[in-house]
C-alpha cells in the first residue's frame, strides 16, 4: 500500500528582491559602459603652435583680408561698414567670388555676446570661407 502525501502550497506574502538591485547595477555599468555619446561636429580649426618663430610669418595682401568686428555692445562691422548678421553670407560670398584667396578675420570684443559671436561664425562658414582667423580683443 502505497502512501500518498499532498503537499499544501502557500502562498507567498512578499517576492524574493534581493537579486533585482544587482540587476539592476549591473544593467547600469552595461549601458554606460556601451553608450556613445554624439559628438558636436563643428568647423575644424587649424591652431597655431605654442612658439612660432618669426621665419613662419606669412606676409598677406591687405586687399586679400576681410575684417568681421564685433563691438562690445554686439554691433557688427564687415570691413568697417555696418552690418546685420544675415547680410553677412551674401557680402563674403561675393568677395570670395571676386577673390578666391580671400581670408576672413574675426575680432570680438570679450564683452560681446557669445550668440552673437556663434551666429556671425556660421555665417562663416555657410559662406565657405576656409580662411579664417579669429581674435578676441584685449580687455
Amino acid at each position: 500500500m502505497a502512501v500518498k502525501i499532498k503537499r499544501v502550497s502557500k502562498a507567498q506574502d512578499e517576492m524574493n528582491m534581493s537579486s533585482i538591485s544587482d540587476i539592476v547595477f549591473l544593467l547600469l555599468i552595461y549601458f554606460m559602459v556601451v553608450t556613445v555619446f554624439q559628438q558636436d561636429i563643428g568647423m575644424p580649426f587649424a591652431l597655431p603652435a605654442a612658439q612660432q618663430d618669426q621665419q613662419d610669418t606669412v606676409k598677406v595682401k591687405e586687399s586679400d583680408v576681410t575684417d568681421i568686428d564685433i563691438s562690445a555692445n554686439n554691433v557688427i562691422t564687415v570691413n568697417r561698414r555696418p552690418m546685420r548678421v544675415n547680410g553677412i553670407k551674401n557680402e563674403l560670398e561675393r568677395q570670395l567670388t571676386a577673390n578666391p584667396k580671400l581670408i576672413v578675420m574675426l575680432n570680438s570684443d570679450p564683452k560681446a555676446d557669445y550668440g552673437v559671436f556663434a551666429a556671425v561664425l556660421d555665417e562663416v562658414r555657410l559662406a565657405k570661407c576656409r580662411k579664417v582667423s579669429i581674435k578676441m580683443a584685449e580687455k
